[in-house]
């Protein structure tokens, strides 16, 4: 259990400062950390010609646009590498869109099995393009780690161009360019794009210097893909990633983008009214879903069909797919809750079989740990080449740190950060890593994180629930990563209606009424009704969403913890 902190009122002086904004606003400007007015102008109100950074600041920018340029111009042989998941399969296809608009037609693109080829550049994959001749190599959202590849690249006389943002390690790949914020010497002002918005960039700077004959401002079209990417990969939804955010939804709007027109279709969202949540919860999920249960290409030409038919038949497909993963991931999840009914609970759960797709991992250990409130790690086989495994942690310990007190001969490799991490197992280790992860656990340092605590903006009562009070705090939107859904503590208060919804009753839905009788709805996923009653007393911390499902506006909460009294 998270212990709730009610954050503290704010100052007058910043109170006086941001005097122009309604109240509610002006508390949650100041729990972001925005203090000053020209701040909340930039943050309240992103401007597309203001608020994005020159593309040229970033290290290697103009290399890279300059041989990019060349090959164009020449008619050379372009491969584009994209990475498999949403962000990846958004920023090969901003790049497609590139190529089509200036009616560029030498180039190829290849994405890898996520399972058979795994992350990154491969020296299959190398072997492949020198067999057919291509002149350069462009990465997108990959390639940052990949010595060996782009060496084995130079050699053969290809040039490997790197697009990407993720952390570079201590020995870059000798590439002819790296376009990286996150590189030591780079002096781009912000350093959290995510791989399609280095993309965006890219593209940004090949049309100021390309003299490709194109219309100012036609990149704009390009942001949906932006938008699609940049939330799904939960990058801080603040600086330049909020402008690239905000116009993204507004391009989303008017899309003609036939595959995602299709999807609207699919899930009955009126493209007026699309929000971050339906990219969050229901597009970006389904461009993943493609590469965990089958491969990336499925969604790539999702986004750059031009086929009705085509759409319409990969949305479907899509769906299904997810629907299968749902499946296996409730199968996998009853086989873990039965094993712990029986064995009893570790404070650290590791579970694993040769048999589960390491590619639905991610989603059931993410659940796990809101279930159990412990670290997480889970390894699988399934039709990939070797073990892979995630790990999620509940904000009491370090995952990368844990993986390090492991001793040597167990991990084939092992990355990422404190609360999410992947892992690749060495065959016939499974056994053996279950017992030194729970060693390791009782030695490593544990501490309360950020992560450990519900941080609450304020406390109201039902009566202040309105359209007037959605409207503060629709200003603040686009939420995400590090500006999360402003979250209100309800005390005392009586359930009027316990509902359950979904597949066996999978989700919550408790009523209650104001001072006018009139109800208010709040909605929990994947969490248990038994334990609610009509006429019971509880304190509830929620955020405040429109739901729009089926064409019907309503107003309701999203139940986020719950206190019985």
């Amino acid at each position: 259990m998270k212990q709730w902190v009610v954050r503290e009122q704010i100052s007058e002086k910043v109170n006086k400062e941001l005097e122009q904004w309604p109240e509610l606003v002006r508390h949650l400007l100041f729990y972001r950390g925005i203090e000053k007015k020209e701040e909340a102008e930039k943050f309240l109100i992103p401007d597309y010609e203001k608020h994005l950074h020159d593309p040229f600041k970033m290290l290697d920018m103009d290399k890279a646009v300059e041989r990019i340029i060349k090959v164009i111009k020449n008619n050379e042989k372009i491969v584009v590498f994209g990475d498999y998941d949403a962000d990846g399969v958004c920023s090969s296809a901003i790049f497609y869109e590139f190529f089509k608009k200036i009616d560029f037609k030498n180039f190829h693109f290849h994405i890898p099995n996520r399972h058979l080829d795994g992350y990154g550049l491969t020296q299959e994959a190398i072997n492949e393009f020198i067999e057919q001749k291509f002149n350069l190599i462009i990465t997108l959202d990959c390639g940052i780690t990949d010595v060996k590849e782009v060496e084995i690249a130079n050699k053969a006389g290809i040039d490997v161009i790197i697009i990407d943002h993720h952390l570079p390690p201590e020995k870059l790949p000798e590439a002819f360019a790296i376009v990286d914020s996150k590189q030591k010497k780079d002096k781009y002002p912000f350093k959290d794009l995510c791989g399609a918005g280095v993309t965006f960039k890219t593209i940004q700077a090949l049309i100021k210097n390309g003299d490709f004959g194109i219309v100012p401002g036609w990149e704009k079209w390009l942001l949906d893909l932006v938008a699609i990417a940049t939330i799904a990969d939960m990058v801080p939804l603040v600086d330049e990633n909020r402008t690239l955010v905000f116009y993204g939804l507004k391009v989303l709007e008017k899309t003609n983008r036939i595959g995602l027109l299709s999807f609207f279709r699919r899930f009955e969202i009126n493209p007026k009214n699309i929000a971050e949540d339906d990219v969050g919860f229901l597009i970006a999920p389904r461009i993943n879903i493609a590469s965990r249960m089958d491969h990336a290409n499925t969604s790539f030409n999702l986004l750059i069909t031009e086929s009705s038919g085509e759409a319409n038949w990969i949305a479907g497909h899509l769906e299904g797919l997810n629907n299968e993963r749902r499946i296996l991931v409730d199968k996998i999840m009853d086989e873990i809750n039965e094993k712990i009914k029986k064995e009893g609970m570790t404070e650290v759960l590791v579970e694993g079989d040769i048999s589960w797709n390491p590619g639905v991992l991610s989603i059931l250990a993410n659940r796990l740990v809101e279930n159990y409130n412990c670290p997480v790690f889970l390894w699988g086989k399934g039709e990939a080449r070797e073990i892979k495994g995630s790990g999620r942690s509940d904000g009491s310990i370090n995952l990368v740190d844990l993986m390090n007190f492991l001793p040597k001969g167990l991990l084939i490799e092992s990355g990422g950060h404190a609360f999410a991490a992947g892992f690749s197992l060495i065959t016939g280790k499974e056994n053996k890593f279950k017992e030194e992860i729970i060693k390791a656990h009782k030695k490593a340092k544990k501490s309360k994180t950020e992560n450990s605590f519900l941080y609450i903006d304020k406390e109201i009562n039902l009566d202040e629930i309105n359209w007037e009070f959605y409207k503060n705090i629709e200003f603040l939107k686009p939420f995400g990563a590090n500006n999360s859904k402003p979250v209100f503590l309800f005390s005392d208060i009586e359930i009027f209606n316990v509902k359950k919804f979904g597949n066996g009753g999978l989700h919550l839905q408790l009523d209650f009424k104001n001072s006018n009788d009139e109800k208010i709805p709040a909605i929990g996923f994947f969490m248990n009704g038994d334990k609610f009653m009509a006429g019971q007393k509880i304190d509830l911390v929620a955020s405040l969403e429109k739901s729009t499902y089926r064409n019907s506006l309503e107003l309701r909460l999203r139940i986020i913890d719950i206190k019985v009294k």
